[in-house]
């Protein structure tokens, strides 16, 4: 009996829903699997602007919320750093972030999320890691970690909680009261300084916006395809996502929150992070 026994647990086990959580792959670098399903995309939550009709239209492109079904596919854990964006330009010649003085990067801040990339080079350095930008969809769900329709990937209100480590200066303490690099006025803080979400993705809200795929469309969600959605197909601007360092308003900084820019300039308050299909 107990060979029976050992082998319809590990059939059990085979079968469990945590078989369908993140994985890691060896090869895959500081990347995690975001499994195949459904999640909802969008904003579920009302505010009085919302009920009074205060809003304007480009300010209600997150709604409607809706189903979406996504292929699994890997994303960066981390944004991509100065340190990772150095040796893409040292290996192709591509341009550098303006701000490096002398073309380096600045002393103590390897770790930290590069930043001053446009659009078209945040896709360029994306293809020569064998990779693409994600999607707006398939950022919003790996940024919800598995948690639906919140606002945050710990659930609704920015909250207080404790950092995983130091920042540095003093005069950056008030920040390990939060769970997000937000709400201050002198730039971003090392990638992963804060505790990841449920699919093991770090920074999703604050520290900087990231570049996505996609083309901007405030109308998008009304005529959104309901299983991989790529963006319209064409546009004036690019969607970027998540907030970033300078931004303390929770509407702006909450996961479903669509911005957008220009492709071709760079902010300083604008990084990414990469996706692969498999």
């Amino acid at each position: 009996m107990k060979p029976l026994l050992c082998l319809l647990l590990v059939l059990l086990a085979d079968r469990s829903p945590l078989g369908r959580g993140p994985a890691e792959d060896p090869d895959a670098g500081d990347m995690v699997q975001i499994p195949d399903g459904e999640f909802w995309m969008g904003r579920t939550h009302n505010w009085l602007v919302d009920e009074l009709g205060m809003h304007l239209r480009p300010r209600l492109d997150d709604q409607p919320a809706h189903l979406v079904y996504l292929d699994a596919y890997w994303i960066d854990k981390y944004e991509v750093t100065n340190q990772d964006y150095a040796r893409f330009v040292e290996a192709t010649g591509h341009r550098k972030p303006f701000h490096w003085i002398g073309g380096k990067v600045p002393s103590g801040q390897e770790k930290f999320p590069v930043y001053n990339v446009s659009w078209d080079d945040a896709a360029a350095y994306c293809r020569f890691a064998g990779k693409r930008l994600p999607t707006e969809a398939e950022w919003e769900r790996a940024a919800r970690g598995g948690i639906e329709k919140a606002m945050f990937p710990w659930g609704d209100g920015l909250g207080l909680s404790g950092r995983r480590g130091a920042e540095g200066s003093d005069s950056e303490a008030p920040s390990r009261s939060k769970r997000a690099r937000y709400g201050f006025p002198n730039g971003p803080a090392p990638v992963g300084s804060y505790a990841p979400n449920g699919f093991g993705v770090f920074d999703v809200t604050g520290n900087v916006w990231e570049w996505v795929s996609d083309w901007y469309g405030p109308n998008y969600y009304s005529v959104s395809p309901d299983r991989n959605p790529q963006g319209p197909e064409a546009g004036m601007y690019r969607v970027i996502r998540g907030g970033g360092w300078s931004d303390d308003d929770e509407r702006i900084l909450a996961l479903h929150y669509r911005n957008f820019t220009n492709q071709s300039l760079p902010s300083n308050t604008v990084g990414f992070r990469c996706a692969r299909s498999r």
